[in-house]
Formats: C-alpha cells, structure tokens, sequence
C-alpha cells in the first residue's frame, strides 16, 4: 500500500450543525492507492480531477460503514473533497439508513439515484473551494429540511460508547440509559449501519492506532491502555482491520473521531 494523497481537515464551520464530523480534501501528488481504515462512519466526497480549472468533471461518491480495510487507486492530480457524517446523522442528510451501505459505497450514477439531490453538487466549479462550499451548502440544505432527526437517545448512547473508547460492555450502556440491551443494540444499528461490538471495536483499533503512533507506547503498552485482553488479540483486530501489524505501522491517515 501507497500513501499517494495529501489529507487535510479544514476548520469546522460554525454553521454546520451536528450532522457534520469534519470536512475534509485530499489531492494525490502521485499514482499510488490510499488505505481506507474502518472508522465507524459514513461520508459524502466529490471525487474530481484537480488538474482541471474550470472543474468539470467530477463524481459523487458515497461511502458506508466498513468493518475492514480497502484500498482506493489513486492517479496523479486526483482530488476529493468530503464531508463527513456523525453516527446518527446519516439518515437525516441522505433519507435511508447506514446499514443499507454497510461495506459498500455508491459511485456516481447509484449514488445519484439513492439520492437525486446529489445532482446538484455536480455542476461546474471553479474551484476546490467552490466544491467545499457546494459540499457544505448541500449538507445545510438537507439538515435543515429532513424530518429524520437524531434521536437524543442515539447521541447519548454513542457518546457513552465514545468517551470508553469503545470498552464499554452493551450491558453497561443499557444500565447507564435505563434501556434493554436489545435497545441499546437497535440504536447504534440504526445510527452507525453496525452491530454495537462492531463499532466499539473500531474505536477501539483507532485507540489503539493513535497510542503507537502519536505516544509512541510499545505494541503491548498500547494493548493495555486500549483495553485489549493481550498483544496476540490487538494484533488479530489489526490484521483484521488494517491489514497490518501493531509491530509495523504503514503510513495511514487517522482521522479525527469526535463523539
């Protein structure tokens, strides 16, 4: 695997609302692929040729909630801009449920046919900039407009999930919310497109991940501090998720998981 995309996080915009966890644009230096790690999320890009001034061709991509790594081909003058989605907040934006994506994307004309308002952000642009603005006033637009709003509970019990790094048993955050843990099982379905352990175990790698790398702990210090019950299971998550080892990190883009 080849890091071949330069990945940055802009700047919140204020206006937003909760919908939104970050906003985001990569532009590829060189041919290569770029890994995508399980995160828990769902995301709306605009893949476009950054080459091109006015931009005119360009295409909607629309992500689902993985439980594994996949590799993107990258070309030379590539571009993406993205807006990332709260769990919770996909349905509100998009007007169907996560788990109908779950380990797959929508790519251009399907992405366009879930959605038909997403013809809109494919017009012309003059530029990167524009394209975020497009992205951004699009996400607006539809927030404003749904009637699917997340459900208070959802936050609180993703929250909870959130703040334990993803060790928190189910049978906890039932007792913490005063719910069954069939309830607590139905929520974060619904919100993330995953089964609970599912998603408590990619916070969890993404825990892990950042100990190695930004504390630079040993693999089994990283182990202990995640929550993991030995080095052997960390690393089978890794493998499993990653495709790498805890021993071997590859250049891999973390990106920011709020609650």
């Amino acid at each position: 695997m080849t890091l071949s995309a330069r990945y940055t996080e802009l700047s919140r915009l204020a206006d937003l609302g909760e919908e939104v966890e970050a906003v985001w644009t990569s532009v590829s230096d060189r041919a290569g692929s770029y890994r995508v790690l399980p995160d828990g999320r769902c995301d709306i890009i605009l893949r476009f040729d950054a080459k091109q001034r006015p931009i005119v061709e360009m295409a909607v991509v629309v992500t689902g909630p993985t439980t594994r790594f996949y590799d993107v081909p990258i070309e030379p003058g590539m571009g993406f801009v993205g807006i990332r989605l709260r769990p919770g907040c996909f349905e509100t934006v998009l007007g169907f449920e996560p788990a109908e994506l779950t380990n797959a994307n929508l790519i251009g004309p399907d992405a366009l046919a879930a959605c038909p308002d997403l013809k809109s952000l494919c017009l012309p642009a003059r530029d990167q900039n524009e394209l975020v603005e497009r992205l951004t006033g699009f996400l607006r637009r539809r927030a404003a407009d749904s009637r699917l709003k997340p459900a208070p509970l959802s936050r609180g019990v993703i929250s909870a999930i959130h703040a334990s790094g993803g060790r928190l048993r189910i049978s906890d955050v039932a007792d913490m919310h005063a719910i069954s843990e069939r309830t607590v099982q139905r929520v974060v379905f619904k919100a993330t497109g995953l089964a609970p352990k599912t998603f408590a175990a990619i916070l969890q790698f993404h825990r892990a991940l950042r100990l190695l790398r930004d504390h630079r702990l040993s693999p089994a210090s990283a182990a202990l501090e995640a929550g993991f019950s030995d080095q052997a299971h960390m690393s089978r998550v890794f493998r499993r998720m990653g495709g790498f080892s805890p021993a071997r990190l590859p250049d891999v883009t973390l990106v920011s998981l709020g609650d």
